[in-house]
């Protein structure tokens, strides 16, 4: 979108709201297109023309279903700390995507949105214990995209120590992203639903891998394993899996990863009818299905490389301290963490780091609506964090 001669149906200004390029003005050169991109935030005055209804005209009943699925309006607000702006912005740049994908709108899409993919994987390389952080605790986004951008991460690291070649971990990142784009309307539907769902709703669950892979033909990606990770992503070792039954080596490798990505995501976000899950409880479920449900050997690499713990939690420990996990450790069950609250719930200004080798043990992990979540100084735990989006 950022081309010269280009100009917008809105305001784009900086992270403090400074104005960089007003509505309806042209980008004048290259120069300052660079500037706009490692600078510039969307503040959404209308909706964006990409997130049009689409056409009747040629819609399958999925489609149709979905047609009046939009960006969520929000705008960059200038109190953003620096630490959410990268995971801010590709949250952004998805659901823009994700318009396009449902407008039918084909130009050069499977090259550009291979670019978001490497963006993410950008971000990821900074400092993956920071932005899978960020991850957690970041909250302005629907659930959707977040669980698209979690579990590409996780694919992301995965894949890395599988030895795939950086541009099949773009792919597979791809993949990750893209997967749910089939029912984007009846996720957010589900994810305030607590009641059991309708006959259709369950047969747009069961058909939305094919649905998604459909919608990507149709605007020009003809990667074979981008499509097939998809179309497989909730197929099981056993067969009992869907949309196809297929079992055993009939599913793709790199469906088996999404498929383990998918779930463990899927299970530590909280949803109307339950709170999330907690880590260890998750890891349990994932590890017990090995073998049966899910791939054994990518089950271990994955519990391996995330271990119990993710970045990001509050936890209380044994010394009834409030403590956050901060970075992930080679001992699964031990990871680093920072002390934020004393044993009265009083909240440090300095955070203390806590050895869990030495006799301290995690008792459980808290609640999303803690407190203490809101008020964290990200810098102290992580440094700068997650960079802002840069080319």
């Amino acid at each position: 979108m950022l081309v010269p001669g280009n100009s917008f149906p809105w305001d784009i200004v900086d992270s403090s709201g400074r104005m960089l390029l007003p509505k309806g003005l042209t980008i004048p050169d290259a120069a300052q297109a660079k500037q706009l991109w490692t600078r510039g935030y969307f503040m959404e005055k209308d909706e964006p023309a990409a997130s049009a209804a689409l056409s009747a005209q040629g819609q399958s009943p999925n489609q149709a279903a979905m047609s009046s699925w939009r960006v969520k309006p929000r705008q960059q607000d200038p109190s953003t700390p620096k630490f959410f702006q990268a995971v801010s912005r590709l949250s952004l740049q998805l659901e823009e995507f994700f318009c396009e994908i449902l407008n039918g709108k084909s130009e050069r899409f499977p090259e550009r949105f291979l670019d978001l993919s490497r963006a993410l994987q950008v971000q990821l390389a900074k400092d993956p214990d920071a932005f899978l952080a960020s991850l957690e605790l970041f909250e302005e986004a629907r659930y959707g995209t977040l669980h698209a951008l979690h579990s590409a991460s996780l694919c992301a690291l995965v894949a890395v120590h599988q030895g795939l070649r950086s541009d099949q971990q773009r792919v597979l990142v791809a993949a990750a992203l893209t997967r749910d784009v089939g029912f984007l309307e009846l996720q957010d539907e589900l994810d305030h639903q607590s009641d059991a769902l309708t006959p259709d709703q369950q047969e747009q669950v069961r058909t939305h891998p094919l649905e998604s892979a459909r919608l990507l033909r149709a605007i020009g990606v003809e990667d074979k394993d981008w499509l097939s990770a998809i179309e497989q992503h909730h197929e099981r070792l056993n067969g009992s899996g869907y949309p196809g039954g297929r079992s055993g080596g009939d599913i793709c490798p790199w469906a088996r990863l999404l498929g383990i990505a998918d779930i463990y995501s899927a299970m530590t976000k909280p949803r109307a009818y339950r709170p999330a899950i907690q880590g260890p409880n998750v890891v349990h479920s994932i590890f017990q299905s090995r073998g049966s449900l899910v791939d054994e050997n990518i089950t271990q690499t994955f519990i391996r490389i995330l271990g119990v713990y993710p970045p990001g939690v509050l936890v209380r420990l044994s010394t009834d301290e409030t403590a956050v996990v901060t970075r992930r450790t080679e001992n699964l069950k031990c990871p680093e963490v920072r002390v934020v609250a004393d044993a009265g719930d009083k909240i440090l200004q300095i955070y203390p780091t806590r050895d869990l080798a030495d006799g301290i043990t995690i008792q459980e992990i808290l609640p999303r609506a803690t407190p203490v979540r809101s008020r964290l100084n990200h810098r102290q735990l992580w440094g700068e964090g997650p960079a802002a989006l840069r080319r």
